[in-house]
């Protein structure tokens, strides 16, 4: 498994259309952008087919985008998709006990 994140600089007038353009390339999704529209969060995830390589290149040549800069990558090939879900909802389920707790 790879991940990356991204920070992707876009002009504020044309951030629907990118964000529609990254929304239909493979692995990409959107989790945040600035209030005035000038940067968009993205992650990008390996699968069946595609490389995260490929799918930063397709951001970063997507229309509307001025400049892509690489945030933070992972990749273990012995981890799947199952296992982070995991650890991510074990992780959830303490940090709510302590939240309880205080």
């Amino acid at each position: 498994m790879r991940i990356a994140s991204l920070l992707v600089r876009v002009r504020p007038e044309h951030v629907a259309s990118t964000t529609q353009a990254i929304a239909c390339i493979a692995g990409a999704s959107l989790h945040g952008l600035t209030p005035d529209g000038s940067r968009l969060v993205v992650l990008v995830e390996d699968g069946e087919g595609y490389a995260v390589a490929d799918s930063i290149l397709a951001v970063s040549t997507a229309p509307g985008v001025l400049g892509t800069t690489l945030a933070y990558e992972y990749g273990d090939d012995d981890i799947t998709p199952a296992d982070l879900a995991g650890a991510f909802a074990r992780s959830r389920a303490k940090q709510t006990q302590e939240e309880t707790r205080t």
